[in-house]
C-alpha cells in the first residue's frame, strides 16, 4: 500500500494522468489472476488434506501473494513513466518484500508465480495502452544541435529507411543541408532486444557485447565514421554529436544530394557505378573496417555517379575475417537485386578476386544477411541460389 500510495502521489504532483489507467488496470487484473491461482490451489488441496500444508498461509507484516502480484503489475505498467532511479527503487523494494516473504513462509512457488503474473500483466497493459513518447522532439533536436555549435533554421523529419534511429533533415544558418540521426531510449531498447535475439541465435554472427550506455554506442558510431572517412571512404562528414533531451543523442552529418540504391531505377546502376561501389568496399576491407549493414538503403548514389556509404551504427574496427566476409556476401546479394546475379558477381570478382569471393560464399545465407536484403531475396525465388553458384565457380 505504501508503494501504491507513493506512486499515486508522484502522479498527482507531476500532473501526468495518462499512466493512471494502465497502472490501475494492471494491478487489478494481476491481483485477480493471482487470486484465481490461489483459489485453484486451495480447491485442489481440499481433496487431499495433507496437501493443505503446501498452501502458504498469510504472514503478519507481509503482503499477500495477491498484493505482491498487484504491486508487480503496477510497477511494470508504471516503469516506462518513471526515471531510472525510481524504477530501480521500486523493483528493489518489491523484490525485497518477495524474498522476505519467500523466506518466512513454507516452501512454495506462490511468490514467484505472483511476480511473474504481475510482470506479464503489466507488460500487457503497456502494450495495450501505450507508453510515453520517449523520442526526442524537433524542438529538443534543434536545441541540442544549437548547444553543440550547429544552429539550424529548418528541421523536418525524414521519410527514409533509418533502422534503429529517428532521421531528420536540417538546414543550418549558412544554408548547408544536414542529415541528423537521433537516438533515444526507445531506439536503445530496440537495439538491445535486436542484439539479444542475435546473441541467442545458434549461428556465428560475430557480434561483440553491446555497449553499456547509449552514449558509448553513439560515440562508437562517430568514431568508425570518422575513421572510415579518414582512410578515404566516401562517407558524409560528421558535423556534430549533440546531446538531445530527454536522454537522447544526435549525430549530424553533411547531407548527400542523391538517393539510396534501393530507390533508384535499376538502369541507373551501371558497370561504372558497380565499380565505384566496390572501390569503397575494398577501402573498408583493406583497413579491416566491417560495416555490417551494406544493404541498398545504406549505399547512396549522388548526381555525379559517385557511391557513398552511410550509417556505421553496427560497424566494427579491427574486424575479424568473418565480419569482412559477411560484408562481401551482403554487397553481392544486395547489388544482385538491382543488376542480377551475373553482373553482381562479375563486379565483385574484378574488385576483390575470386579467392576472396569464394571464401565469403559460406556467409551467403539468409541468416547472415540484413533483414531488408533477406526479405527482398525472398521475393525473387532462385536468385540467392544463382548467386551462390556463380560465387562458387568464379575465376
Amino acid at each position: 500500500m505504501v508503494l501504491l500510495a507513493a506512486g499515486a502521489l508522484a502522479v498527482v504532483r507531476s500532473g501526468r494522468w495518462r499512466p493512471v489507467l494502465p497502472v490501475v488496470a494492471a494491478a487489478v487484473v494481476a491481483g485477480g489472476l493471482v487470486a484465481l491461482v490461489e483459489a485453484a490451489d486451495v480447491f485442489a488441496a481440499a481433496a487431499d488434506p495433507a496437501a493443505l500444508d503446501a498452501v502458504a498461509p498469510p504472514v503478519p507484516g507481509f503482503p499477500t501473494v495477491i498484493g505482491l502480484g498487484a504491486l508487480a503489475g503496477a510497477a511494470t505498467a508504471a516503469a516506462p513513466w518513471l526515471s531510472r532511479r525510481w524504477r530501480q527503487a521500486t523493483w528493489m523494494t518489491l523484490l525485497g518484500l518477495a524474498l522476505a516473504r519467500f523466506l518466512a513462509t513454507p516452501a512454495s512457488f506462490a511468490t514467484l508465480v505472483a511476480l511473474l503474473l504481475g510482470w506479464l500483466t503489466g507488460a500487457a497493459a503497456v502494450v495495450a495502452f501505450g507508453g510515453p513518447w520517449r523520442r526526442p522532439r524537433g524542438r529538443a533536436v534543434a536545441g541540442g544541435l544549437a548547444a553543440a555549435g550547429v544552429p539550424v533554421v529548418r528541421l523536418e523529419q525524414a521519410s527514409v529507411d533509418a533502422r534503429g534511429s529517428t532521421p531528420w533533415f536540417a538546414v543550418n544558418t549558412v544554408g548547408s543541408r544536414l542529415f541528423v540521426k537521433v537516438l533515444g531510449d526507445d531506439e536503445r531498447s530496440a537495439d538491445r532486444l535486436f542484439r539479444l535475439y542475435r546473441r541467442l541465435s545458434p549461428r556465428d554472427l560475430g557480434d561483440e557485447r553491446p555497449f553499456t550506455t547509449l552514449r558509448r554506442a553513439v560515440e562508437h558510431e562517430a568514431l568508425v565514421a570518422l575513421a572510415a572517412r579518414d582512410v578515404g571512404v566516401r562517407t558524409p562528414g560528421l558535423v556534430a554529436l549533440a546531446r538531445v533531451e530527454p536522454n537522447g543523442f544526435a549525430l549530424a552529418y553533411q547531407a548527400i544530394d542523391g538517393g539510396s540504391l534501393d530507390r533508384v531505377q535499376p538502369g541507373a546502376v551501371s558497370d561504372e557505378v558497380l565499380a565505384a561501389l566496390w572501390a569503397q568496399v575494398v577501402l573498408l576491407r583493406s583497413h579491416r573496417i566491417a560495416h555490417r549493414d551494406l544493404r541498398l538503403a545504406n549505399l547512396f548514389l549522388d548526381g555525379d555517379g559517385a557511391v557513398w556509404i552511410i550509417d556505421f551504427g553496427f560497424s566494427e574496427l579491427a574486424a575479424a575475417d568473418t565480419l569482412l566476409a559477411t560484408d562481401l556476401a551482403e554487397v553481392v546479394a544486395s547489388s544482385a537485386l538491382q543488376v542480377g546475379a551475373e553482373r553482381a558477381v562479375d563486379a565483385a570478382v574484378l574488385a576483390v578476386g575470386s579467392d576472396a569471393l569464394r571464401s565469403a560464399r559460406g556467409r551467403l545465407r539468409p541468416w547472415a544477411l540484413s533483414g531488408a536484403t533477406r526479405r527482398a531475396l525472398a521475393d525473387r525465388p532462385g536468385l540467392l541460389d544463382d548467386i551462390r553458384h556463380r560465387m562458387g565457380t568464379a575465376s
